[in-house]
Formats: C-alpha cells, structure tokens, sequence
C-alpha cells in the first residue's frame, strides 16, 4: 500500500491504480508515502524504498539518544539508545515500508521542538506526524505541554494548530472521496451494535498481547510468548508507571498515557505498534527506577542481545520471499484474463501480478457472486490462518469467516487449486 501510494503521489492522483476501479488510497494517510515519492523520480523497485526505510529505522537511535541525554546522564542515556537499536522489535521491521519508523523519527523531532519553544516547527512536525499515522493525535497534547509546567496557550496553539488543521484537511478528503474516515469506519464496526465487542475486552486482550510483546523481546524464544513474557512485560510497565507519576505533567508522560490509552482501546494488534513507545517507556522507566536504571538497562541489553538478537544474526529471513509464493506462481501462470478477489488484495494483486478487490461484504450468497462476478473477479483466493492483527473476536475476523464460507457454495464456486503448505486455496465463479 506505501509503496503505491509513494508512486501514485507525485501523479495527483492519490489512487490505488492496481485496484479494479482505481478507489481512493482513504486507508493509507499520505505523510509516509510523501516522505518516499521522490524516491519513485529514480526508480520504482522496491528495493531502494526498502533501503530508504531502514535508514530511517537506523536513524531512530541516535534521535532518541539526542532527546534523551538533556534528561539523563551519558550512561543510562547510551544504555537506552542501544536497547532501542538491538530492540527485536524495531529490527524486525527494519526495511519495510510501514510507517512506525518515520512516525517515531518525526515525533522525537517535534517533541525536541517544542522541549526547546520552537512551537513553530513542532507545530510543522506534528502536522507531518498526523499524516505519517493519524495515531499522532494522541501525541499532539505532549507537543502543546510545556517542559515547566507553564500555561502558554499562544504557544500551545502554535504546536497544535497546523496538526489539526492537517488531521481535518485529510478526513475532509476522506469523506468526500469514500463517505468516511478509515480509522472511524474501524472503530464503528468493532463497537457498534450486535455481536461486536465490548471495550472491557478489548483492553484485557490488548494488554496480554502487548505485555507479553514487550516482555519476550527479553526472553528466549520458547518462552517469549507465554506467562513469562506477560509477568516481565508488565513488571516493566509498573516500573515505567512508578515514572509517569513522578513527573506526571512532563511532554514525555503526557505522549505516553496517550498511546497507551489509545493502543489500550484500538482493536488492531502488531508488535509494531510498541516501536513509537519504545523511547518514551525506556525513559519513564529510567525515573522510575532512579539510581538502579543503569544496572537494569545493561541487564535488559544483556538479555535482549543474548536471547533474542544475536542469535537471529545470518539466518535467513523469513520473510525472504512471499508468504504464498508457490500460489502466486502458479497464478501468473493462468493465460485467462481477469481480476483477483481476496482478503488482502493490494499485497495479493501485487505478487499474482493481477488487479486487485477485495471480498464483497455481504451476508446474501447470491449478492456476493454477482458482485464478484460484476467487478470481473476470475480468481478468488482464500489463505486459512491469515494474520490480520486483530483483538481476539473481532467483528472483522467474523466477516472474513463468512466470506470463506460463501465459497463453500459448491454451486456459486468451483476450487481449481490449492497449496496446502500454503493454507492457500483458489476458487473461480461458476
């Protein structure tokens, strides 16, 4: 999706141009893709935004390390950056194209910004940070904070203005090219009415999955992912809590319970969502372990390296190549000509080298053919054990389980292949 919208950009045309109909890129905010289009004026291989995209990530460091040596002493300061850069959960993201890097990036910048009253450029920065993710609303009222406390509303305004004015500019976009904004669209499906979920549930799910992320990033693998995980992830959480109150009114703790508060709620679930806090929790635990914070950060470092990140060091990823692989293969091996529906349509479009859709979303058997039959879909493909990075029992998920029983209609749909090592099956319209 970034990489099509970094190429699209510069056209005037914000555009998914491999999409059947060309719709509107309403899902994907334009800041990421705008930072990569001038790459497209030299090649649009993916390798060189992949490369771009990792210099950024390598860059996050040394922010953090500048933003954080004005709060600490040189040591802990160090000790912090270098958790951060050997972090598993920022090198596994480290040349792709998502938007985690940048965001964090931007964000030390605009918070460095205003730390110094360059309410101006923090104000810039924060507009740029909305358009990256529009999750840097939640950042905004730790730009408009001022480091001692004081009530500045003419400065306040300086930093939040243009970000707002920037969040509004790109809803109003939204809204007129597709009847809404994405992020609003997926909060009323996961709490609207009916089966959906209630926000008691999402946020017990929410905190197992991101304790237990936080805390196996310290572990061995065989028990990063279970009570050991949730038991260190959380103890680290109380100690970064027993930071925020401290300093309760400080930028970095206001950015902080912000995040936290709207990961708490989001119905989406990736480790990489814990790569923008990583700073800000290292730093509220560094206050909320006082003189100890050097010891504990070496031993974090210590078992982050020897458990987790050294030993990945010359494997082979992976992610070397495409996940369905042998599916999209044999899809560009099919002379028919036609569309290719699926549950991730712009990453399966892609690799199949077809235009692309997405899955009808429709209870009616019948309606879901003709639509499919409609936008000329000749390949349906259906992946069982999709990752979708949602809460458990999200409406979503049920949505996408109702599409692939649609395809169970032996008189609707015929299977003409399947990779079971893949979980991967293709269908076509009878």
């Amino acid at each position: 999706m970034y990489l099509l919208a970094a190429l699209v950009l510069p056209t005037g045309r914000y555009e998914l141009m491999t999409a059947v109909g060309h719709p509107p890129l309403t899902s994907t905010a334009p800041g990421w893709p705008l930072l990569m289009a001038p790459l497209g004026f030299l090649s649009d291989a993916p390798g060189i935004f992949q490369a771009f995209a990792a210099i950024i990530l390598a860059a996050c460091p040394w922010a953090m390390w500048a933003w954080l040596k004005w709060r600490t002493d040189d040591k802990t300061a160090l000790l912090a950056a270098l958790l951060l850069a050997s972090s598993p959960l920022a090198l596994s993201q480290s040349g792709t194209l998502m938007p985690e890097a940048s965001y964090l990036l931007v964000f030390l910048a605009a918070l460095i910004a205003s730390e110094n009253g360059k309410h101006g450029l923090a104000g810039g920065l924060g507009a740029l940070l909305v358009l990256i993710r529009p999750a840097g609303l939640s950042a905004l009222p730790a730009l408009a904070a001022h480091p001692e406390f004081k009530r500045r509303w003419a400065e306040a305004a300086r930093a939040l203005i243009p970000a707002l004015m920037a969040a509004g500019l790109w809803s109003a976009w939204s809204m007129k090219r597709s009847g809404g904004v994405q992020e609003a669209g997926e909060l009323a499906l996961a709490y609207g009415g009916g089966a959906s979920m209630s926000p008691l549930h999402v946020m017990l799910a929410n905190v197992r999955f991101f304790t237990a992320s936080l805390g196996g990033s310290f572990l061995p693998p065989r028990y990063s992912d279970g009570t050991a995980a949730i038991l260190l992830g959380t103890a680290l959480l109380l100690a970064a809590g027993r930071g925020l109150r401290r300093k309760p009114q400080d930028p970095a703790s206001i950015a902080l319970i912000g995040a936290l508060a709207m990961h708490a709620l989001w119905t989406w679930q990736y480790e990489r969502y814990l790569i923008p806090l990583l700073p800000l929790l290292f730093w509220a635990l560094i206050e909320g372990l006082g003189s100890a914070a050097p010891r504990v950060l070496a031993a974090l470092l210590a078992a982050q390296l020897g458990f987790q990140t050294l030993p990945r060091l010359g494997r082979p990823s992976p992610w070397a190549e495409p996940e369905l692989s042998r599916t999209y293969a044999w899809l560009k091996t099919r002379p028919e000509p036609g569309a290719l529906a699926s549950a991730l349509p712009v990453r399966d479009g892609w690799y199949a080298g077809r235009p692309c859709l997405p899955f009808p979303d429709d209870a009616d058997g019948a309606a879901f053919a003709a639509k499919l039959k409609g936008a000329r879909a000749r390949f349906i493909l259906r992946q069982d054990g999709l990752d979708i990075g949602l809460s458990a029992s999200a409406p979503l998920s049920r949505l996408l389980l109702r599409a692939y029983g649609q395809l169970d209609d032996a008189k609707r749909f015929r299977k003409i292949h399947e990779e079971p090592a893949e979980r991967a099956r293709v269908y076509e319209p009878l």
